[in-house]
């Protein structure tokens, strides 16, 4: 399915919480799965090892599931299946198994071109917002390793409690730091915060700033005060965000603004179906590319709040020795064949000696 085509819903039509009336939060909560990357810097290790460019959150490293599989079924284990609006990269159906077609819960859109992390958050939210005005989004990259994840889905649901709490809060969920990362994002929280195994029960801390990639040195700081790393996991909501969106990308928030009103417009009845293909299509031209991080979070750290990930392991698997550092540090049997794995020890450890 293109981005010009409708998008196909795979369970039967149901009534939003606030038509229903329904007082359970639970019945407006969504998850947005965000799986239209196309993971460049993975990919020598994928093709040597499966002999074709296939993103990596499509590839299963270790287990039974890919995972895309595991970040489905992670959405759909805290809010109604339903209520899981996915999106893939141009031509990501091919990739996805034949159960995965038939039978992913809620839709999945299929974008037309891969502009970067903010329009792929925002054209799901525009689906939930034609669906459900007063929903809470759950917002879950695809392509994180997460261990044990019953504990990760006590964090998720906390954070959707929180942004039920703080209705004009982003609610982010900060993985714990053991090493001066300079390859992902951190986050400054407002205060001091002791870390302590258990339940998520705590109230999310005031976000002071957010720091792209540091430098080593600047790493090394931020790990000495506190910070955590941005696995960019949040809970909001979805009102919220069109917000934020609008006050930082407000040029983009215009053509995503209108594309709502047509959906709105044929979720009521009021327009043809047949419009949302030409109207997602005026979206996407001439739509310039935007990061999420960059072009929102930089810019909304007073609306942002973090929870710390306490016991939980947390990996983004955008590089071939993060992969293998989580393998061994847990004690996993990885399905990459031994050669490939002494490959890449060799290579980082060649790349920590150049150092």
């Amino acid at each position: 399915m293109s981005a010009y085509a409708r998008p196909h819903w795979n369970r039967p039509p149901f009534k939003s919480a606030a038509l229903s009336g329904a007082a359970d939060p639970v019945l407006a909560r969504w998850a947005i799965v965000l799986a239209g990357g196309e993971g460049t810097r993975m990919r020598p290790l994928i093709n040597d090892w499966l002999g074709e460019a296939r993103p990596k959150q499509y590839c299963t490293f270790v287990g039974s599931r890919s995972m895309f599989q595991h970040t489905i079924d992670r959405a759909r284990s805290v809010v109604p299946e339903e209520h899981v609006v996915t999106i893939i990269g141009r031509g990501h159906r091919k990739f996805m198994t034949q159960a995965e077609n038939e039978h992913m819960p809620g839709v999945v859109l299929e974008q037309m071109n891969n502009l970067g992390t903010a329009p792929g958050v925002f054209l799901p939210t525009a689906y939930v917002l034609a669906k459900e005005p007063e929903a809470t989004v759950l917002i879950l990259p695809s392509d994180h390793f997460v261990h044990p994840e019953d504990k990760f889905r006590d964090h998720i649901t906390h954070a959707l409690e929180q942004a039920e709490k703080y209705l004009d809060r982003l609610i982010l969920v900060g993985a714990i730091p053991d090493r001066a990362e300079t390859d992902y994002g951190w986050i400054a929280p407002g205060k001091t915060q002791t870390y302590w195994p258990g339940p998520p029960a705590h109230e999310p801390l005031q976000v002071m700033y957010f720091q792209e990639k540091p430098s080593e040195r600047e790493a090394s700081a931020l790990l000495r005060q506190g910070c955590l790393w941005n696995t960019m996991v949040m809970a909001v909501k979805a009102k919220t965000l069109w917000t934020l969106g609008r006050q930082c990308l407000p040029e983009m928030m215009s053509k995503f603004d209108r594309f709502l009103t047509v959906l709105r417009s044929i979720h009521t009845g009021w327009l043809d179906p047949d419009f949302e293909s030409t109207a997602l299509a005026t979206v996407y031209n001439d739509l310039s590319p935007a990061d999420f991080s960059r072009d929102i979070l930089q810019h909304a750290s007073e609306r942002s709040m973090v929870l710390p990930m306490e016991g939980v392991a947390w990996s983004d698997w955008g590089r071939p020795q993060r992969l293998t550092e989580t393998l061994v540090s847990l004690g996993c049997r990885s399905l990459l064949p031994p050669r490939l794995l002494e490959n890449v020890r060799e290579s980082a450890t060649s790349a920590r000696e150049v150092r």
